[in-house]
C-alpha cells in the first residue's frame, strides 16, 4: 500500500491523477475532508489524520510499505516531517519519497531550503530507505498570475534576470510515481527541471506567442511584493521564507536543466509553451481580455 500526503496541494493531487490513471490503489492522509470532496476514484481510500498528531500518523501507515512526503510551508515543517520520518520508521515502512526543493542545504542563505536541507539529513540518517525529489521553479506558479495577465496582460515578481528550469507538477508528479512503484531508486536524489532555462521575461515572450496578444513581465521591487504579500494576510514567516528563496532566484541560483525527466519516465518534461496552451483559457484568450477590458 502506498500512502500520500498533501493530496490538497497542487503536486500531491497530481501524484493522485497519475496512480488513478494507473489503477494504483492507494491511501491518502488529509487533514480536512471538505478539500476532498470531489475526489473519487478506484482504489482510493481517505483517513482523515493530522501530520502534528502522531497517533493520526500512526493510524495511516499501517500497513504502508510506500509513503510520499511533502508539507505545506509553516514555521512547523521541519518539526512535522521529522515526525513523519519517525513513526515511518517504527511502522517499517520500506521506501519514503520525500518532496525537497532545488538547493536544499542546511547552510543555504533561504529558510525553506534549509528545512528542506534538515529534512533531508534527518532521513538520510534515519536508516530508512529513502528518495529526495528536488524539482525546480513550478510553472503552476504562473498560474497565480492569471488575473493580472487578463486584466493588464502582464505579471508582476520580484525576480529580475534570474532565470529558471521551470517544470511542470504533471512531469513531478510521473517522476514520484515512478520512484514509488518501481525499484532501483533508494538512496538516490533527483534534481528534476524543465527542458529549458528561461528568463520571467522569456516566459512573457513565449507567452506572447502562444496567447497571440504581448504579454509583459515586469520585474517588482522587492519591498512592494512583500507588502502584498502582508496585505494579502500573509504571516511574517511566510513573507520572509518567500522572499528569501525569491532573492536567490533572483541571483540566478535555479538557471539549470537536467535529463531526469527523461532518464526516469523515457520522455522529455513538457514545455513552458505547452503549458501555456493547456491553460490558454485561464490566461484568456485576446477575446475574452478586450470582453474583461470592457
Amino acid at each position: 500500500m502506498i500512502l500520500l500526503t498533501g493530496i490538497t496541494g497542487t503536486c500531491g493531487r497530481a501524484i493522485l491523477t497519475v496512480l488513478g490513471e494507473r489503477q494504483i490503489p492507494v491511501r491518502a492522509l488529509v487533514r480536512d475532508l471538505d478539500k476532498v470532496t470531489d475526489l473519487s476514484m478506484p482504489g482510493l481510500e481517505i483517513v482523515q489524520g493530522d501530520l502534528e498528531d502522531e497517533s493520526s500518523i500512526e493510524s495511516a501507515l499501517q500497513g504502508v510499505d510506500r509513503a510520499f512526503l511533502v508539507m505545506a510551508n509553516s514555521e512547523q515543517q521541519l518539526a512535522n516531517e521529522k515526525r513523519f520520518i519517525d513513526v515511518a520508521k517504527r511502522r517499517e515502512v520500506s521506501h519514503l519519497v520525500k518532496l525537497s526543493a532545488s538547493g536544499a542545504d542546511v547552510k543555504s542563505s533561504a529558510l525553506l531550503k534549509r528545512v528542506h536541507g534538515e529534512a533531508e539529513e534527518y532521513l538520510a540518517r534515519s536508516g530508512m530507505n529513502y528518495t529526495h525529489i528536488r524539482p525546480n521553479f513550478f510553472m503552476q506558479n504562473i498560474l497565480h498570475c492569471a488575473a493580472s495577465i487578463v486584466a493588464e496582460d502582464r505579471f508582476y515578481l520580484p525576480l529580475g534576470e534570474g532565470r529558471t528550469g521551470i517544470i511542470d507538477v504533471a512531469d513531478v508528479a510521473d517522476v514520484v510515481v515512478t520512484v514509488l512503484t518501481e525499484s532501483g531508486h533508494k538512496g538516490q536524489t533527483y534534481y528534476i527541471t524543465g527542458p529549458e532555462i528561461l528568463s520571467f521575461y522569456d516566459l512573457a515572450e513565449q507567452m506572447s506567442e502562444v496567447l497571440g496578444r504581448k504579454i509583459t513581465y515586469v520585474d517588482l521591487p522587492a519591498q512592494e511584493f512583500r507588502s502584498q504579500l502582508l496585505n494579502w494576510g500573509s504571516s511574517d514567516w511566510y513573507v520572509n521564507a518567500v522572499m528569501a528563496l525569491f532573492e536567490l532566484m533572483a541571483q540566478d541560483t535555479a538557471a539549470s536543466v537536467t535529463d531526469t525527466c527523461r532518464e526516469l519516465c523515457g520522455r522529455a518534461p513538457r514545455s513552458f509553451r505547452s503549458f501555456v496552451q493547456q491553460h490558454r483559457d485561464i490566461f484568456g484568450e485576446r477575446e475574452r481580455v478586450k470582453t474583461v477590458a470592457g
